[in-house]
């Protein structure tokens, strides 16, 4: 169940659209989305859509962070990207915009508070109003470059650096030098075998680089390897 946040009334949805999201400042397209828009809290470790799910809200995450996974039938998964403040889920608009059920999971990373816009409403904003399309394009674009990056990684960079940049990039989206990480959730996130996400960070322990506690890493001295 999604926590509502009934403090926030429809004129501080758009005060805050204004503030958060810079591409929708205009007041008429904020009063335009806050008119049907909820604001949501919600608590680390929230799923927020599974693949095959019916899309009903758009995110705009104001404050926390979501992360957004691609999984197959059998339950991999990638990881794609993260929603950061003043951001918005690309997989998730272009569903709604091509009415399809979602193609990815996504899972709140901290504490997060969003806005959530009725699926129903993404069509008629951009009909209406140019900057929502600007909006929804800076979005794919955004995603796009940190797909290519994804790319170049795996074509390019060992996983034992792979690994540093996430671990590095993990420690700093929580704003935490102890991390609250499986081994398998890891090797979900980079896709591969357990035992490789093992094997490297015992590594990196022997290195000085992390320690490893029951269900933690603790980042000691990260850096990319040679």
């Amino acid at each position: 169940m999604f926590m509502y946040d009934r403090a926030m009334k429809q004129e501080e949805i758009a005060s805050t659209i204004r503030t958060s999201f810079p591409l929708l400042h205009g007041l008429e397209i904020s009063d335009a989305i806050a008119a049907r828009a909820t604001s949501l809290s919600l608590p680390s470790g929230k799923i927020l859509m599974q693949p095959g799910e019916t899309i009903n809200l758009i995110p705009l995450v104001i404050k926390g962070s979501v992360k957004v996974v691609r999984a197959d039938e059998a339950g991999h998964e990638v990881l794609l990207y993260y929603i950061h403040p003043g951001e918005s889920c690309a997989m998730t608009l272009s569903s709604c915009l091509k009415k399809e059920k979602s193609k990815v999971k996504a899972v709140v990373q901290q504490a997060t508070q969003l806005i959530g816009i009725p699926a129903d409403q993404a069509y008629m904003l951009g009909r209406k109003f140019p900057a929502w399309l600007d909006f929804v394009l800076d979005c794919y674009a955004r995603r796009f470059d940190e797909l290519l990056d994804i790319l170049d990684e795996i074509g390019f960079s060992s996983l034992d650096q792979r690994l540093s940049k996430y671990l590095r990039e993990k420690s700093m989206l929580l704003n935490t030098t102890v991390l609250h990480l499986s081994h398998q959730e890891i090797a979900d996130d980079l896709g591969t075998a357990r035992a490789v996400i093992s094997r490297l960070l015992k590594q990196m322990e022997r290195k000085g680089m992390v320690k490893l506690l029951r269900g933690r890493i603790r980042i000691l001295a990260l850096m990319l390897p040679e």
